[in-house]
């Protein structure tokens, strides 16, 4: 007598399902926790920037305004990477229980985005007006985006890493990477890296390692936490 085949759990790939995109190996989205964990840190650090930036002092406005925009800018494209390139080959591939994962997933980016454009708009305001009134608008922004933000990431990483993994291929899963890093200027990608990296988990380290050619990990691994730490330390007398 034989076993009945047990049913795949929900957004899973069915018995003797290909590997994705013909014979490439299936994508690591491990990446995604160091992603995540570098933009909790530095929204969870903006708040207090802000409040210590005393009113009416524009060149520390200017640096902590700017630092909003950077932190937004990185967010902001870390998610249009996702749906451009992930939750349209989801719906395609992902069987139909995976629907309402994918449907929250871009209803989260949806209200992202507006918090995102609350946020850049105060910040913007108060870059013009550096009064106490533009700044507490600046921290109440981020008092509400931070916990939605949260929310979505933990989500994503419950129910989400996983239909990357079993139906996406490596090399699809990088072009979703390299979407981020072409929105950035070659001069931000050394502290971007720098923050990526800053206190990773070694065994992300090494994912990211991996990722991308030896050279440049090599100079970026370098570089990067030294241009991110220049950058931690204007911020803090910023503030």
């Amino acid at each position: 007598m034989t076993e009945p085949e047990s049913a795949p759990a929900p957004g899973g790939a069915p018995p003797d399902h290909p590997e994705p995109a013909g014979n490439d190996s299936p994508a690591d989205s491990r990446d995604m926790y160091a992603i995540h964990a570098m933009l909790r840190r530095e929204l969870a650090d903006l708040p207090a920037y802000v409040e210590d930036t005393g009113a009416g002092d524009g060149e520390r406005v200017e640096v902590v305004a700017d630092h909003i925009d950077f932190v937004t800018l990185i967010l902001h494209a870390h998610h249009e990477g996702e749906d451009v390139l992930v939750w349209p080959k989801l719906a395609e591939r992902a069987p139909a229980d995976a629907a309402p994962v994918l449907a929250t997933m871009q209803a989260d980016h949806a209200g992202i985005d507006r918090g995102l454009a609350t946020l850049t708009g105060a910040a913007a305001s108060w870059r013009a007006n550096p009064d106490a009134v533009r700044r507490g608008a600046v921290v109440d922004a981020l008092r509400e985006l931070i916990p939605v933000v949260e929310a979505h990431l933990k989500a994503e990483e419950t129910h989400a890493l996983v239909l990357i993994d079993t139906w996406l291929s490596a090399p699809e899963w990088g072009e979703v990477g390299m979407h981020g890093i072409a929105c950035l200027r070659p001069e931000q990608y050394p502290l971007f890296f720098g923050m990526l990296l800053h206190d990773i988990d070694p065994e992300l380290y090494g994912v990211l390692e991996a990722s991308l050619p030896p050279d440049l990990f090599t100079q970026l691994a370098v570089s990067g936490p030294r241009e991110y730490a220049r950058y931690r330390r204007r911020l803090a007398a910023a503030a």
